[in-house]
């Protein structure tokens, strides 16, 4: 589906001359918002808890090797971007769910960048070492409305003196200020692993020599990480319910609609704050097939087939709904003759 969105994606110049001077002021003022990728719905779901923030609050482990910024906003880090080389190792999905703890409950953390990275299936890391310069195995994905992300990967490999784990780190930022950061480690069950590495090319390099009651790291708390992977289509998937400490919630900002254009089939709502579930009615009526402009995802929406439902001349009332439920003013907009 993104493919063929992307088609139709906006340039931050073309959007300008669409919506013209008043849509250009407001455009500019929120050029710096950070790129926010959609994510399918229904992910917390596959959390036992499904529809609610759990409150687990897990312990922060050792950052250990090797953390690298590498700003890869991707969720399948199976790749070397460079080549498109994928690493071969036994799929799996991993799904976070991330909360605040705020009173005596916890509330779902959207805009958190969730860093995941991890050691192949024979136990090298991208980016240090001979694979300097590759960056397979690592990306950082944006929680979505409800906490949520996800990523697409394979089962780690292992190396000498280790338990079998993968690494992640969870920030927060103020505009391009780190304002928190949350980092630590998550491990696999010895029953699994030993599973797995049978498999090819983990069987190549033989068994673990390191179970996770003789990995110091683990025994520091890991047990409250040890995740239960399922078996998914030709490998497995996993969830981590976390919640983190220490966060200031603030209520989320109402959207607001401060312009509109058409362009060919489509409708173009520019505003604020608009978040990565909204969408958009027109007439009281939801356009279903309603995504956010990657260039701008916070500020455009594309409706891709309502522009045909106005014709020259027309008055509609656009109204987004965030995903929170949060409404924006009534906007009303006219097709030029």
């Amino acid at each position: 589906m993104k493919t063929n969105m992307s088609k139709q994606l906006l340039s931050r110049r073309a959007t300008l001359r669409l919506l013209g001077a008043a849509g250009a002021t407001a455009l500019v003022g929120l050029s710096g918002g950070r790129l926010i990728e959609r994510l399918p719905v229904g992910r917390r779901g596959l959390s036992a808890n499904a529809g609610a923030a759990s409150c687990v609050v897990r312990p922060q482990l050792t950052e250990g090797p090797y953390f690298v910024d590498e700003k890869l906003n991707r969720s399948d880090i199976r790749t070397d971007p460079t080549t498109g080389a994928l690493r071969p190792g036994v799929p799996l999905i991993l799904n976070f769910n991330v909360s605040a703890v705020s009173g005596s409950s916890c509330v779902p953390l959207p805009n958190a960048y969730v860093d995941v990275w991890h050691c192949d299936a024979l136990g090298t890391y991208s980016d240090v070492g001979s694979a300097q310069g590759k960056k397979y195995l690592r990306g950082y994905q944006v929680t979505d409305s409800s906490g949520a992300a996800q990523f697409t990967t394979i089962y780690p490999g292992w190396y000498s003196g280790r338990a079998v784990h993968i690494h992640f780190k969870i920030r927060l930022f103020t505009g391009s200020q780190k304002t928190y950061e949350f980092t630590s480690q998550f491990f696999f069950p010895d029953s699994i692993n030993n599973q797995v590495y049978t498999q090819s090319p983990y069987n190549t390099k033989g068994s673990a020599d390191t179970p996770n009651s003789r990995d110091g790291i683990y025994n520091g708390g890991g047990s409250q990480l040890l995740l239960t992977p399922t078996a998914s289509g030709q490998g497995y998937a996993a969830t981590l319910d976390i919640s983190l400490e220490g966060i200031t919630i603030t209520p989320s900002t109402p959207p607001q609609i401060l312009n509109a254009a058409v362009s060919g089939k489509q409708l173009l709502v520019l505003g604020e704050n608009f978040d990565s579930g909204a969408v958009i009615f027109m007439d009281g009526a939801k356009q279903k097939k309603t995504f956010p402009d990657e260039t701008n995802p916070t500020s455009l929406l594309v409706a891709r087939k309502s522009g045909k439902k106005i014709t020259p001349g027309q008055t509609v009332t656009l109204q987004v709904r965030n995903s929170d439920s949060q409404l924006s003013n009534e906007f009303s907009f006219t097709r030029p003759a």
